[in-house]
């Protein structure tokens, strides 16, 4: 699905007015219909609504709503949060239009919070950028501390429908209705908490991305069309092998989870290239997995687990750093393996720790190459804080991506997937019980599992993301949202994958 920034919206509007001679009237009556149309179906015309109004487009859309309730017989009254006469020219028409109408305008608004059984914010909408004024964070508390509904029209006020962040007393919502596509604020956090359920409405124009970055987020319908394809004449070398350079005499599950990983989201064989300690746990807990026990120094890997290997030729898809540890020995190995491995290589993990004293090696290798960075990682990867990386997570990303020619996986709540070519998706999938040691290294896993049937890095990336995030889910609802480990999640991923296919679970 197509994720437009605040100006790519608004050249989406202007070429839906310029060319097809849609008024902005219309889009606005559009917008206003949809909430309507919410309201209808999810409360009676008992409960109070109160409309909170600026004086912007958003304002004009709150004013509409406002008109559209009433003339439905919903109890409704509009708050004023600014005058309506000195605002857009669409705000002043629909301001008109409800004042016609008879809809009540309370200006108390401390009142109308106590007693509203649904409180719609259309103060500001997508174009703020920095902190409220006073008086608008103030209104803006006062919501907050209602016991109403929320429904918070396009963005919730206070919120940067850009960058994600959150201002002083930004509106809370349980929904906010949006409208044409997401805005990428309302995807990143921490705005993706005040954002609560996030509802897409169309609006009456084609959905077109103009110019700058390339967002989206992926929809279940997107990740069907995306998985490799199972057939029925087919055996284990249809669907790649991947092989593991991970884990550690300390470490020995995140090899084993890798190899789960891939086992469980389709891929043929998986490989286990590790110490004697790893591959016994590995054989204790899958059998199905087959080892190449390596030379180690210290309980870890040394570049001899890739020199050793009798048929490096082999190896189309790779991934290491899981549980590797970061050693001497280990960053010889990261090193050697991204200058000599020619298919996919994810690198996860210690994987990156390890690739942080000699990034440059990355522009020179022949591999297609996925990193799946946390924000720590990222920020010892690039130099950067972390608190800058959380600020601007797509822009972190992207630049990583396009100088070093590599796909980006930035974990964090939003998980943020880049590529060279200025592709970038969001994630939406997963949840706080994933907050585990673990559940990367079933991430690296599914990546490589996915690239090794074929999927291109970014489409791998992407839908590995997805299908982890949603495996974190079902493994919460199955487990409590503190009783979650990465073996759980694991254990979810085919049941998932099965549900995007469309096939109903037992």
């Amino acid at each position: 699905m197509i994720v437009l920034t605040n100006k790519q919206m608004k050249e989406a509007e202007k070429y839906g007015i310029d060319k097809q001679y849609v008024s902005s009237t219309t889009l606005m009556e559009n917008a206003a219909l949809n909430v309507v149309g919410y309201i209808e179906q999810n409360f009676n015309k008992k409960s109070k609504i109160a409309v909170f109004c600026g004086k912007g487009n958003n304002g004009g859309d709150g004013y509409a709503i406002a008109r559209g309730l009433f003339v439905r017989g919903y109890r409704v009254c509009i708050v004023p949060c600014a005058d309506a006469l000195e605002g857009t020219d669409d705000c002043i028409t629909n301001y008109k239009s409800v004042k016609a109408c008879g809809v009540t305008f309370i200006e108390n608004y401390s009142d109308v919070c106590e007693n509203a059984d649904v409180i719609i914010d259309a103060i500001i909408g997508t174009g703020l950028s920095g902190e409220m004024r006073e008086d608008i964070s103030e209104l803006c508390r006062a919501i907050n501390t209602s016991e109403g509904f929320i429904l918070s029209v396009d963005c919730p006020t206070g919120v940067n429908s850009d960058t994600g962040e959150a201002y002083k007393n930004a509106v809370k919502a349980n929904v906010t209705y949006t409208f044409h596509c997401p805005k990428p604020g309302l995807l990143l956090y921490p705005a993706r908490a005040n954002t609560g359920k996030l509802l897409v409405g169309s609006i009456g124009i084609p959905v077109r991305r103009g110019e700058g970055l390339s967002l989206n987020t992926l929809t279940n319908d997107e990740a069907r069309e995306m998985l490799p394809k199972r057939i029925p004449s087919s055996n284990k070398g249809t669907y790649g092998k991947v092989y593991a350079f991970s884990g550690c005499d300390e470490m020995t599950g995140a090899a084993l989870l890798n190899l789960r990983a891939a086992y469980m989201c389709g891929a043929g064989l998986a490989i286990g290239v590790c110490t004697e300690k790893t591959a016994d746990v590995i054989h204790l807990n899958l059998p199905e997995a087959v080892t190449n026990i390596m030379p180690n120094k210290d309980g870890h890997l040394t570049v001899e687990a890739y020199n050793s290997l009798e048929k490096k030729d082999d190896i189309k898809t790779a991934l290491t750093g899981s549980g590797l540890g970061v050693t001497e020995s280990t960053k010889a190995l990261v090193k050697t393996l991204i200058e000599n491995v020619k298919g996919t290589l994810v690198i996860d993990a210690d994987g990156l720790n390890c690739l942080a004293g000699f990034p440059e090696v990355l522009k020179n290798s022949s591999a297609d190459i996925v990193i799946t960075p946390h924000i720590g990682e990222m920020s010892r990867l690039t130099g950067k804080s972390i608190s800058s990386i959380k600020a601007e997570p797509i822009k972190t990303a992207l630049d990583f991506a396009k100088e070093y020619g590599i796909v980006v996986v930035l974990k964090d709540a939003s998980t943020v997937i880049t590529s060279p070519d200025d592709r970038v998706y969001i994630n939406t999938t997963g949840c706080a019980a994933m907050s585990k040691g673990g559940s990367g290294d079933t991430l690296a896993g599914l990546i490589a599992g996915l690239a090794a049937q074929k999927a291109d890095t970014f489409t791998a990336a992407v839908l590995g993301t997805y299908i982890n995030g949603l495996s974190g889910e079902r493994a919460s609802e199955l487990n409590g949202t503190r009783g979650v480990m990465a073996s759980d999640i694991v254990g979810c991923i085919p049941m998932i994958i099965d549900e995007i296919n469309g096939f109903a679970p037992i």
